[in-house]
């Protein structure tokens, strides 16, 4: 009896005890799922943007690419370490010399930082100066805190004479924040499929996994003379230019366009300038024969006037 009476108390525990179990892991169960749930749904709602943004890529790709089937010319012509020519209306890449090759761009940046201002902020918004913006060294407009600059001025600021003031200004022209602007300059160029660029300031001063290819900079200027053809404007003004005074800014002046070879060469429409120590000279320029542009970037020269006379020469005679 005592023994029946044992088997069964201990029947009894063992059936609480499975009950509790499955109780305890229920509860665990339907305290995970919204979280598993909200996993689910979070993939789910990333799925069209994905889809989107692969849609975006391929239509970028089959509007901007270039067609780089062509002739290499191994060391010829130009000193630089990299370079190339593209025909603008086709996309044909007509020389190339290690144009993958990944280098710090320097000022050249700023074109991206222009396409990127052009396509976010209104030409006619006057943009607050920081203190930041302010103090940009070393090639400056002179702008002081608190001005306040139309876009388009700072647009001629920041082709023209290369100003890292101007070049910062637009970048915070966004939001307030350069930050932002950095963010889209890095998405424009996964778009464009840029690969060997990547850029963490707005003026192209060297920065660590701040690079690009002349092969990635024609590609963002073709884009560019597309889709925004007034960018061209901004990069060939050669006459002085000045911001008239205002209530809300100084007046500021500078002589004309800072690259020589806009300066000399009549077939040159546009071009942006760039140096650092560590980047050498580097340079877009963008010319124009009987109607037919053409696209000629150099990078990490020391012989910039030489290396873009001897690339336009040859853009001239092949276009």
């Amino acid at each position: 009896m005592n023994s029946m009476r044992k088997k069964s108390i201990i029947i009894l525990v063992i059936a609480v005890g499975i009950i509790f179990l499955s109780f305890s892991i229920g509860n665990k169960k339907e305290s995970h799922s919204p979280t598993s749930a909200s996993k689910v749904s979070n993939i789910l709602a990333a799925q069209p943007e994905n889809d989107d943004r692969e849609r975006q890529i391929a239509e970028y790709r089959e509007k901007y690419s270039l067609n780089d089937k062509s002739t290499k010319y191994d060391d010829f012509m130009i000193q630089a370490k990299s370079g190339i020519v593209v025909d603008a209306q086709t996309g044909k890449v007509l020389y190339a010399k290690d144009e993958h090759k990944k280098l710090a761009p320097a000022s050249i940046t700023k074109v991206m930082t222009a396409v990127v201002a052009l396509e976010n902020i209104d030409i006619d918004k006057k943009v607050d100066i920081s203190r930041r913006a302010s103090l940009m060294e070393p090639f400056k407009v002179g702008m002081s805190v608190g001005e306040k600059i139309e876009t388009r001025d700072l647009l001629y600021a920041a082709m023209m004479i290369s100003a890292n003031d101007a070049a910062e200004a637009l970048a915070e022209g966004i939001d307030g924040r350069s930050e932002t602007c950095i963010d889209k300059m890095n998405e424009k160029a996964e778009l464009l499929e840029l690969e060997e660029t990547h850029f963490k300031n707005a003026c192209g001063l060297d920065a660590v996994e701040h690079t690009s290819s002349s092969y990635d900079m024609a590609k963002l200027t073709y884009y560019a003379l597309k889709e925004h053809p007034d960018i061209i404007k901004y990069m060939g003004e050669k006459d002085p230019y000045s911001i008239q005074k205002t209530k809300d800014n100084e007046a500021h002046y500078w002589y004309g366009h800072v690259s020589q070879t806009v300066n000399n060469f009549p077939e040159v429409i546009g071009a942006k300038t760039g140096f650092t120590d560590n980047a050498r000279n580097t340079f877009i320029g963008v010319a124009q024969r009987q109607g037919r542009k053409f696209i000629f970037v150099f990078m990490g020269s020391d012989r910039g006037m030489e290396d873009s006379k001897a690339l336009l020469d040859f853009g001239l005679r092949k276009i």
